[in-house]
């Protein structure tokens, strides 16, 4: 949690998003834009603290998806690989590999290739298991 609760300053304009942690909520903020897209709210438990829920933007000025089962897979992506550097897989239903990976551009930048941090680290295209 100590690492989720630092959150992410954008150093570069390939860093697509300002996450912050305010008062037990971890906002997402498109770095360009300045646009709230998420709110994700936490419980603390003993040691941690678990996501319990989501505000998602869905003025379509500033942010055009809908779909909710989506917003979830991008919050668990965004944490995993912005956060936390884990491996992850980018959720989309796009099927073409170069549709995807423009898409995958838009939405986390440079983080796609592993250079969000100092050091960086590889995303591996494999399933991801819970």
């Amino acid at each position: 949690m100590e690492v989720i609760q630092r959150g992410l300053i954008p150093e570069e304009m390939e860093d697509k998003w300002f996450i912050y942690w305010k008062e037990e909520n971890l906002f997402f903020h498109r770095s360009w834009t300045g646009f709230c897209i998420y709110i994700v709210h936490f419980v603390v438990e003993n040691q941690g603290a678990r996501m319990v829920e989501a505000d998602v933007n869905r003025d379509p000025e500033q942010y055009n998806e809908t779909n909710n089962a989506i917003d979830v897979k991008m919050i668990d992506y965004l944490v995993d690989v912005l956060l936390l550097q884990k491996e992850s897989i980018f959720p989309s239903d796009e099927t073409s590999p170069g549709k995807r990976a423009i898409k995958n551009w838009s939405v986390v930048g440079r983080a796609m290739f592993g250079k969000d941090q100092p050091g960086g680290f590889t995303i591996i295209k494999k399933p991801k298991v819970k």
